[in-house]
């Protein structure tokens, strides 16, 4: 995709938008993102996959908003049913990724609130009622195939990147993940399925959370999931933080799927784009992150 006939196609639509600045966002994986007048984004689905993808957010978002506590995307423009170009335009939520460094910069009582911010959002979301927007029913034991045929596709994709070591202590953690079946006794939520820092944003002249963004990963399955990307950059004391506001059910083997299964295999799915892309640093990146788990540890 170029910038400039997406520009003539959002101007001839869009007459207000005609004055307006704009400038492409590269940092997305599976969508083509225009900035416009700085205050409004724009994505247009690279693939088939990311076009579904856009067609479910307009479906759940809407309905999802007065259940959470923080911003979330607002769609005011979209493509018709019939366009060839899909997209979809909502006003930009004002604020910084929250990164480690600026969490760490907030006092114990900003951080308090940011918990429970994160707590009521999670909340909410995992309380989606799920019949609204899938078909089928869903049970744990999908959770249980797709990681099954998770397994599957790093031997046959990623293996031959991987050193023998790695490769064993992959299939080691997988398989005793998949063998033990109180780790499939939760209840099936919606998730957010990316909630890392760069999705939290943060006013700092209000000192508040602003927003969460990015539900391009939303689907169903393990609500521990959705704390796997705070719990890698926050650590365990701010997890509890979060869990302490989080007001659905915690089963018993909950932080133990975040903490020896989630968290260490997550590392995969940028191996995978690395592969897919080509991009040699991203590869060594996610095999490097992989093999500090995989490393025994000292005693």
């Amino acid at each position: 995709m170029q910038l400039e006939p997406l520009r003539k196609l959002l101007q001839e639509r869009y007459p207000e938008l005609r004055n307006e600045t704009f400038r492409v966002d590269d940092t997305g994986w599976s969508n083509f993102v225009v900035i416009v007048g700085e205050k409004m984004i724009f994505r247009f689905p690279k693939t088939e996959e990311a076009k579904a993808i856009i067609s479910r957010e307009t479906q759940i978002l809407p309905q999802l908003e007065s259940m959470v506590p923080v911003a979330i995307p607002q769609f005011v423009y979209s493509s018709a049913p019939t366009d060839d170009i899909k997209y979809v335009g909502y006003p930009m939520i004002f604020g910084k990724p929250l990164y480690r460094e600026e969490m760490n910069g907030l006092s114990g009582q900003e951080q308090e609130k940011v918990a429970e911010a994160i707590g009521g959002f999670l909340s909410g979301l995992h309380a989606y009622p799920l019949e609204k927007s899938f078909d089928k029913a869903i049970d744990p034991g999908l959770t249980r195939l797709f990681y099954e045929n998770f397994l599957a596709r790093i031997e046959r994709k990623a293996f031959s990147y991987m050193p023998v070591e790695l490769q064993r202590w992959t299939r080691q953690t997988f398989q005793s993940f998949l063998a033990n079946p109180d780790y499939f006794r939760f209840k099936p939520a919606l998730l957010h399925n990316d909630l890392k820092p760069e999705h939290l944003l943060y006013d700092f002249e209000k000192r508040q959370l602003s927003g969460i963004i990015d539900f391009g990963a939303m689907g169903v399955g393990d609500p521990a999931y959705d704390f796997v990307g705070i719990y890698r950059a926050y650590g365990a004391a701010f997890t509890q933080k979060v869990l302490s506001h989080y007001t659905r059910e915690i089963d018993a083997r909950f932080l133990e799927r975040i903490t020896t299964f989630y968290v260490k295999t997550i590392s995969f799915w940028t191996l995978f784009y690395g592969i897919d892309s080509q991009n040699e640093k991203l590869i060594q990146y996610g095999l490097g992150k992989l093999q500090a788990f995989a490393k025994p540890k000292r005693t």
